[in-house]
């Protein structure tokens, strides 16, 4: 099995030894002037407070060492943190249309307690201190994904940034950020250029595991001029980005057997009671366009403009293989059993009889269009500052699904290992049996699919700001904002079950090809190819399988009686409105004594109304009723900081403020989505392995409430070199997971069915490091300032009482899904005029993906929740950037260098035996292209 363990160890101990070193040697040498802190120059603000959408610190030219991308870009960031009245992180493009990562989601795994997961060759789910509970804006004005309450940041190209800021605590003139903060996006706009400004960038992308290559590319044009009624200036970017990934798994069932007699000589062990194969593969582009005008008709006004589209397009195409263990007719022989479990538990056997493996083949269709526009007008002149502006958001999702579903035509003996060698997880293989013949696989079923959800928006807001000439009150600020928000969602799908007629692939209208690929750095394993329809074929032919499968079903049976995508069924059907109010008011103070101090004391206050209309089925009489549910509230959210400047170096940062997060619309929606038929269904409808699998929304949910407190320690000992240390809590009450119960029901027997419900109250205590520098220092040699490092520590304790039905297997507070105790990022560079090099390294140690309830036949029923762990991994990525010419850059990146498997281990009794659940292979991405610059 492959570690990274050394590598853990090297990279830490150098990034100790440097900061460690570095710091000592800064004070015994005489500064120059790379190395005097000196406040930031900040740009015009926009519409919004200054404080909203802070600007990065202008170039300016060190004596010593020459300013370049990753060293200036550095530079912003800490002007940015350090001259900020928030708590605050931020990644800054060090070029024209170059962020660190491709992606701001990738870009933003770099951040101190930062946390993303990774799949489809891309970052994603971002958190903040553990928790994914954020708002997002855009030029900070609020910008969501379709239903949701924030926006998917891995659709944000890093073409189209300028920066990426994230606040970990708040002040009353932010748009109220959810209990994880506030990460806003910022857009280049013209005034931040001095004319004309032509820039962009021309790669090509390649991913391992699926062996394709895409090109990708932006483009930027900029220009200002001076009018008779004022200074204009207009830009517009433009970006295209496409990958074509591969993502392989294997997996043991969530559902644990027991051996009974007459099935093995050895009755009564445990055992996954399935091994299966999964490839999700697929092709994402992602066009996005921005433009920006800004208006300065004197030294008072100022009008801007800002367009954004982004704009997400996926084909997808997903191959599963199932082998199922569980039927009471299957014998077991050459049974290898594990030691040192609580109870006997199988690391494999043969399996003789039983039931088919299936499987199915999936076509995916998805495509999200986002648009807003925003307006705003700012006033200023002697100590007065008002700001207006104005904004829309209009954003839609759809998805189209077609399965087709198989079984093999007999039973072959299968070998199962279900902890292999290597890096776990299952492996299997059959006996005998021909995986390339179409004649072995039977038309099992045809599944279809059609989504719809969307969401917009107008929002308005005004601010005042008032700026005294004396007085410990440095500042007055006060504002409102309004907020209008729709959100829907539409679901329809139908299933026809007809593997009785026995049809295979050769009586269907389908092109066939084999799965393969993907499984990179794995040796043995599951069979990697097997006979598939392909994925145009299915599309193509999609209402001729319809067809079939209506002519083979029951005549009482019409779900499949129409043609073309299915119907949207009321009962996964939802709309939402929202509409809140907001008034703040917050002043500024400083003090001007022996140690200076400052901070501000603040109060935001936000009135909800929320309707969310859908329709419940009545059980007893199979009756479609309208519901709808309302509610109102407010939310008072204070906040109070202080800032202590001991030197020009050194000062300390104290918080306490309350947030909130309200739940996610389709967390709210009253209505119940059916998923596809899965388990022994079709085959054994008595067996505890069959059920039907629902998700439903909760309209009672609550609000997430959050008292934070926040304590830092920053030094900063250069322009591009700084220490901190930070502490924080946060006391949360509410919060959301959810759990997935079974439940009878009268249509489908046993519905196993996940909704949201709110938790009791959770705590998460933590810590942060920081240490960025690169080696100014005039007691080394010329070439060797070009190093330097950043390296950050987070450290999250997080518990939380968890909802009623969970809470009864899980008392107290078990840790919180979705929150690594420890991660931590190391990131080595070297920069001089002609080349540079970026080595990151980005770790996070395990994590409770979810509370599963055990369906365990040796406890009778319904078992206990218990958790499924996702293990520790780390994450290697490599930059490098050759400028032959100062207008042009060639580009060499690599992610996911190690290539090291995600695992996840369940637990499957109260005794704390665990078995590997799943592991699944990432790609590994290469991108070699330009940047050029005019």
């Amino acid at each position: 099995m492959r570690t990274t363990r050394s590598i853990h160890a090297t990279l830490l101990a150098s990034a100790i030894a440097i900061a460690l070193v570095t710091p000592a040697l800064a004070q015994d040498t005489t500064q120059s002037a790379s190395d005097t802190p000196e406040q930031s120059t900040q740009a015009a603000p926009d519409t919004q407070s200054s404080q909203a959408t802070p600007q990065a610190g202008t170039a300016t030219t060190m004596d010593t060492v020459q300013v370049l991308g990753m060293r200036e870009s550095l530079q912003s960031a800490q002007a940015i943190k350090r001259d900020s009245e928030q708590i605050i992180d931020s990644v800054v493009a060090q070029d024209i249309g170059k962020l660190p990562d491709i992606t701001a989601s990738a870009s933003l795994a770099r951040v101190t307690g930062v946390q993303v997961t990774r799949a489809a060759g891309e970052a994603a789910d971002v958190q903040v201190r553990g928790l994914p509970n954020l708002t997002t804006t855009y030029n900070g004005r609020e910008l969501f994904t379709a239903e949701n309450r924030s926006v998917a940041l891995q659709d944000f190209p890093a073409g189209g940034v300028s920066g990426l800021d994230v606040y970990k605590s708040s002040t009353a003139e932010l748009v109220e950020g959810g209990i994880a903060g506030l990460i806003n996006v910022r857009s280049r706009r013209p005034f931040d250029f001095e004319g004309r400004e032509m820039s962009g960038s021309l790669n090509t992308v390649y991913l391992d595991q699926s062996d394709k290559a895409d090109l990708n590319g932006n483009f930027l044009f900029s220009d200002r001029w001076d009018t008779s009624v004022g200074e204009m200036g207009f830009l517009v970017n433009a970006a295209w980005n496409r990958l074509r990934f591969l993502d392989s798994t294997r997996e043991n069932s969530l559902v644990m057997g027991v051996a009974q007699p007459g099935q093995t000589d050895q009755p009564g062990f445990r055992y996954p009671d399935g091994v299966g194969t999964f490839y999700g593969q697929g092709r994402r582009t992602r066009p996005s366009l921005n433009a920006a005008f800004q208006w300065k008709p004197n030294e008072h006004w100022e009008i801007n403009a800002d367009f954004l589209y982004q704009a997400f397009r996926s084909r997808d195409n997903d191959s599963y293989m199932f082998v199922p263990l569980y039927s009471a007719d299957m014998q077991m022989s050459d049974v290898d059993l594990a030691e040192g479990n609580q109870a006997p538990q199988a690391r494999g056997f043969t399996a003789t009889g039983g039931l088919r493996p299936e499987g199915y083949q999936a076509s995916v269709d998805a495509k999200t269009d986002t648009y807003q526009f925003g307006l705003g007008a700012v006033y200023q002149n002697e100590g007065v500052r008002w700001s207006s502006d104005i904004a829309f958001t209009d954003s839609e999702y759809s998805l189209t699904q077609n399965n087709i579903d198989w079984a093999f035509a007999s039973t072959p003996v299968r070998d199962v290992q279900f902890e292999s060698t290597g890096d776990g997880g299952p492996s299997y293989s059959f006996r005998d049996f021909n995986l390339f013949d179409p004649a072995n696989y039977i038309f099992r079923g045809f599944f279809d699919r059609n989504y719809m959800a969307g969401g917009n928006d107008f929002q308005a807001r005004t601010d005042f700001e008032f700026t005294p000439e004396s007085g410990f009150i440095t500042k007055y600020q006060a504002g409102v904002r309004y907020t209008d928000r729709d959100a829907e969602r539409h679901n329809g799908e139908r299933y026809g079950y007809i593997e009785s007629a026995g049809l295979t692939y050769l009586d269907l209208p389908v092109g066939l090809t084999t799965t393969g690929g993907g499984f990179e750095g794995s040796s043995g394993g599951p069979p990697r190819k097997w006979i598939s329809a392909t994925r145009n074929s299915i599309r193509r032919n999609a209402d001729q399988l319809r067809q079939i499968t209506d002519s083979l079903l029951p005549a009482d049976n019409t779900d499949f009686d129409t043609l073309g995508d299915p119907a949207y069924n009321d009962l996964q059907t939802f709309t939402a409105n929202e509409k809140a109010s907001t008034a703040y008011a917050q002043v500024r103070y400083a003090f001007d004594t022996a140690i200076p101090i400052d901070g501000s004391l603040g109060m935001r206050a936000v009135q909800t109304e929320t309707q969310v209309n859908g329709t419940s089925r009545d059980e007893s009489t199979n009756t479609f009723t309208p519901v709808s549910s309302r509610n109102k509230y407010t939310d008072y959210l204070p906040n109070a900081s202080i800032r202590f400047r001991l030197s020009d170096e050194f000062q300390i940062r104290a918080a306490a403020t309350k947030t909130r997060t309200r739940p996610n619309f389709d967390q709210l929606n009253p209505s119940t989505i059916i998923n596809p038929r899965q388990g022994a269904c079709n085959t054994d409808p008595t067996s505890i392995n069959c059920f039907q699998s629902a998700n439903s929304g909760n309209p009672n949910l609550s609000p997430l409430e959050s008292k934070n407190y926040d304590l830092s320690f920053e030094y900063y000992f250069s322009r591009s070199g700084s220490a901190s240390v930070a502490l924080f809590r946060r006391d949360v009450q509410g919060f959301i997971a959810n759990v997935t119960t079974d439940q009878p029901d009268p249509i489908y027997g046993t519905l196993r069915l996940t909704r949201p419900e709110n938790g009791g109250e959770g705590s998460m205590e933590g810590a942060e490091i920081a240490f960025t520098s690169f080696l100014d220092l005039d007691a080394l040699p010329p070439w060797a300032r070009n190093f330097g490092v950043q390296a950050n520590y987070t450290y999250i304790d997080a518990g939380a009482e968890q909802g009623p039905t969970v809470a009864e297997s899980i008392p107290g507070e078990p840790r919180i899904p979705g929150v690594s105790k420890n991660s931590y990022n190391l990131v080595l560079m070297y920069e001089q005029p002609v080349f540079s090099a970026r080595l990151a390294y980005n770790w996070r140690s395990k994590w409770v993906q979810e509370y599963l309830q055990i369906n365990d036949p040796a406890l009778g029923g319904p078992g206990p929740f218990l958790p499924l762990v996702q293990d520790e991994r780390g994450t290697l990525d490599l930059s490098l950037n050759y400028t032959p010419i100062p207008s042009m850059t060639i580009a060499f990146d690599v992610n996911n260098i190690l290539g090291d498997p995600i695992t996840n281990s369940r637990t499957y009794n109260v005794e704390g035996d665990t078995y590997t659940r799943q592991v699944k292979y990432l790609e590994t991405l290469y991108s070699l292209g330009v940047r050029f610059r005019f």
